[in-house]
């Protein structure tokens, strides 16, 4: 969610407004952490003991508070948790200060908060949800250029090519089957909380306009079409895309004056015909249409 988002505020905030540059940071690291997550999933892969895996699961605990684990991967005797980490330079694990320094190759020192510690987070909570599996965790460093200097005595550190040789260890140390692996994948799939949306914008702070998926310019409307007049790529359904982006930064329902306004349409009949696949929702006096979650898939 956060990355869609991210990916959706780049594309439809000016980049005047005040935390343009912010966003931006955030989706170069976002972008990061999922390219890191993709190596140790292609890890992984390798396993060759039966297992499922869980990316990204979001579950709040008791104190509304939300856990956000990379990996969960449920084995019949054991759960492990893998906290990712995508970064390069030195870096050093100080736990008494509960911060992690990376040393770039300029000599700059940068702090970031302790993975180990969110790790220990998440396992003391599932464990509190799961007392009589074994659960334990460790930390993935997933850029190949980074070096692990100091480390937790407690939690394993490592690098990604190390994450089968760590799970067989582990396996071989907690082997008595206590887990059916598809009813406790189930459990735990229900156990998960719906993605957080973490910004929320107005249409009026958006750019209006259906932009060329090819080129990025803006397109015109031309007899039931968008037309880009930059590199004359012809869609006739390039405006969803605006619906998703307005559906992950404002609302996931529009009326037909907001897509009038979103899309640069310039009429509301015109709008009434784009806007027929969707359900409507009769709120008072109001029409709204449901933009779905999976519109991108429906062209």
């Amino acid at each position: 969610m956060k990355y869609r988002q991210l990916e959706a505020i780049i594309r439809r905030v000016e980049d005047q407004h005040p935390d343009y540059h912010y966003f931006v940071e955030q989706y170069s690291l976002t972008a990061a952490g999922i390219a890191g997550e993709d190596e140790v999933f292609y890890f992984l892969q390798e396993l060759a003991v039966p297992h499922r895996i869980l990316r990204n699961f979001c579950i709040i605990d008791s104190a509304l508070h939300m856990h956000e684990i990379d990996f969960i991967v449920i084995f019949s005797s054991l759960i492990i948790c893998l906290e990712v980490k995508n970064m390069t330079g030195q870096l050093n694990f100080d736990i008494e200060a509960s911060q992690l320094l990376r040393t770039r190759s300029d000599g700059v020192v940068e702090r970031f908060p302790n993975p180990v510690e969110q790790l220990r987070r998440h396992t003391r909570f599932l464990s509190s949800l799961f007392p009589h599996v074994p659960i334990i965790g460790a930390v993935v460093i997933a850029n190949r250029r980074a070096i692990i200097g100091n480390r937790s005595p407690h939690i394993p550190i490592f690098h990604t090519d190390y994450i089968c040789s760590f799970i067989e260890k582990s396996l071989k140390q907690y082997s008595k089957p206590l887990l059916d692996l598809d009813v406790f994948y189930e459990k735990l799939i229900g156990l998960r909380s719906p993605p957080v949306k973490r910004f929320s914008f107005k249409l009026a702070q958006l750019k209006n306009g259906v932009f060329c998926s090819k080129c990025a310019s803006k397109m015109d409307f031309v007899h039931g079409r968008f037309v880009c007049s930059h590199c004359h790529l012809q869609d006739k359904y390039a405006y969803f895309q605006a619906l998703h982006d307005f559906r992950l930064l404002v609302d996931t329902k529009i009326t037909n004056q907001q897509f009038c306004t979103l899309c640069d349409i310039p009429s509301r009949y015109a709008a009434i015909r784009l806007l027929k696949f969707f359900p409507v929702i009769k709120q008072g006096r109001h029409t709204y249409y449901e933009i779905p979650e999976q519109i991108l898939t429906m062209k």
